[in-house]
């Protein structure tokens, strides 16, 4: 005769197991768009039938990069990844996040989400009140990644800069620390208004992909509108800058 305890415990395991196989949901079933980017090619964002999570896939995130595919499972209500996925899982509503390029600061400013950076990549070349008046608490991680410094912080995510196999050191790193991150390649569009859109990604990772969509879907009328001024010039000057 079985002991009631042994009983119990099968029960509980048979459970739990029927719950993480109702939280997985295929990788194959992630091919609903969710949001389809009208200026910008690197990024899409994907879900699944029954399934609260999405994923992001990112195109070719660094300059000379072909047929480069990444993809980044954001998680909600407690659902699993597919099985077999061994890119990034990233909890919705990231709360930490590190910005490894100071145009997510911007793109985060935009959002009214600044509150959320605890880490920043080269502080004295941001120019960010917000950034600036938290120098104390916002850590500058350095042009290379500080891991130590990276840990305390316990970032949600790290928001990388593209720049090719120089990468797969911090990925790496990164993946040894359990620490998730994503690559952004916003700085490869070929439009500005692409470069912006990519504030819909970050939006994602905050779990307001709303207020993500509504804050661009202003930019590209001003855009224009500051465009058309310049309709009427016959001579265009050639601007480069840098640093």
């Amino acid at each position: 005769m079985k002991s009631p305890i042994l009983t119990i415990a099968l029960l509980c395991l048979f459970f739990l197991a029927s719950c993480i196989s109702r939280n997985k949901t295929s990788l194959e079933r992630f091919n609903q768009d969710i949001y389809t980017p009208e200026y910008a090619s690197g990024f899409k964002i994907l879900g699944a039938d029954n399934a609260a999570s999405t994923l992001i896939q990112v195109s070719n995130p660094w300059q000379g990069a072909q047929d480069v595919k990444m993809s980044y499972f954001i998680s909600r209500n407690g659902e699993q990844a597919p099985a077999g996925f061994n890119s990034p899982v990233i909890p919705a509503g990231a709360r930490n996040i590190v910005c490894m390029s100071s145009s997510y600061i911007a793109m985060l400013d935009a959002l009214g989400e600044l509150k959320r950076i605890v880490g920043v990549s080269g502080i004295n070349y941001v120019s960010n009140p917000y950034i600036l008046a938290h120098k104390d608490s916002i850590k500058d991680m350095g042009a290379e990644m500080n891991y130590e410094l990276l840990l305390g912080l316990k970032p949600d995510v790290v928001l990388l800069y593209g720049i090719g196999d120089a990468q797969t050191a911090v990925t790496d790193k990164l993946k040894e620390l359990a620490i998730p991150y994503i690559y952004m390649g916003e700085y490869l569009e070929e439009s500005p208004l692409g470069k912006a859109e990519w504030m819909v990604v970050l939006s994602e990772l905050i779990d307001n992909r709303e207020k993500g969509i509504e804050v661009f879907r202003e930019i590209p009328k001003r855009y224009h509108a500051l465009k058309a001024l310049t309709d009427s010039i016959s001579q265009h000057p050639t601007v480069m800058f840098n640093t």
